[in-house]
């Protein structure tokens, strides 16, 4: 996945569900990293 944020930075690997870790635990959001 390319945009101009993981350009900016480069990003290869986005991290897209890193939030959900506070509402769902930690296992869903490193299960679907």
């Amino acid at each position: 996945m390319q945009n101009r944020i993981t350009q900016l930075f480069d990003i290869e690997y986005p991290i897209i569900q890193a939030g959900m870790v506070w509402t769902s635990g930690w296992r869903l959001a490193s299960a679907v990293s």
